[in-house]
């Protein structure tokens, strides 16, 4: 029996990396040649007594909100939407990690490791016999009793390098980009007075900015725009997570080409910084066949 793949995500929104990436993913599979389909995002969660007026909060926000708002694809990506509500044997549905338990009822299912299980919501819900695929190095290694995480990685990127390069840079720098995104709970350790905030920002505003500013500082651990700020010749700083060393931010020294985990490693950074841009291209370049090894992995386990 073929299988076809069903993605569980929510509209392409080009500020969301999870968003784009989820997208993509489908439209990769479909230049491959399986039938692929996008399905939108629900909301799902755990209600207990000490959070049922909570739950009914974010679930009518969420119903009013998917009520009023379109569900946006990306015109140049092949990511048909599936309309049902049930899905077959035949199906492998692929939900990022935040979705809590299984709302699509597949028999099949794989979760994609966007980020570390838990870290939105503070808990997670999975089931048994299913398939996890980490995104890159910098997630923990995961294990869930009854189901397997795969040795190989699902790395899909898409960066858009028409906004994202040194094209019009300012030949004097001056000034200070910063975001919060994930990290918006962290102690702020720069000055803001007169430092740009990106958060909600388009990438056209974003790269203007990056392009004039010395330097960028990135309260989120894991976001594309500290890599972004380096394709435009800015320092780029992560502020890091408590406990956490550079070795255990990203094990794989390529991924943290260019940026700066914490103040005082600018300078080693700037040392790699020109080789993100060819790192880039290459990471870009194996995008299909990271699909293709993570289709047939997917295909086999589900046999």
């Amino acid at each position: 029996m073929n299988k076809k793949f069903l993605i569980f995500t929510p509209s392409y929104n080009e500020n969301s990396g999870g968003a784009v990436v989820l997208h993509k993913l489908c439209h990769v599979l479909n230049e491959l040649g399986y039938e692929s389909y996008v399905k939108p995002y629900s909301y799902s969660y755990e209600v207990k007594k000490n959070n049922w007026m909570r739950f009914i909060w974010r679930l009518l926000k969420w119903s009013l909100l998917t009520s009023i708002r379109d569900f946006k694809t990306n015109p140049v990506f092949s990511t048909p939407v599936f309309k049902g509500n049930t899905v077959g044997d035949d199906w492998i549905v692929i939900y990022p990690e935040v979705v809590f338990g299984n709302p699509l009822d597949a028999k099949n299912v794989v979760r994609w490791l966007l980020h570390q299980p838990g870290f939105h919501e503070g808990h997670y819900f999975y089931g048994k016999n299913e398939l996890y695929f980490k995104f890159n190095s910098g997630i923990d290694d995961f294990h869930f009793h009854g189901s397997v995480t795969s040795s190989n990685e699902l790395k899909v990127i898409h960066y858009p390098l028409e906004h994202y390069n040194l094209d019009g840079v300012a030949q004097k720098r001056a000034g200070t980009a910063y975001c919060l995104r994930k990290g918006r709970n962290k102690k702020i350790l720069h000055d803001t007075t007169d430092s740009i905030l990106i958060d909600g920002k388009s990438h056209a505003e974003v790269a203007r900015i990056f392009k004039k500013v010395k330097r960028f500082i990135s309260y989120d651990t894991y976001t594309a725009y500290s890599i972004f700020a380096v394709l435009c010749g800015c320092q780029s700083v992560v502020i890091p997570d408590d406990g956490v060393s550079i070795d255990e931010w990203y094990p794989n020294e390529t991924d943290r080409y260019g940026i700066a985990y914490g103040f005082q490693n600018i300078e080693e950074a700037s040392k790699t910084a020109c080789l993100v841009r060819e790192h880039v291209r290459r990471e870009e370049g194996k995008v299909k066949a990271n699909v293709a090894g993570f289709a047939e992995e997917a295909i086999r386990y589900f046999l």
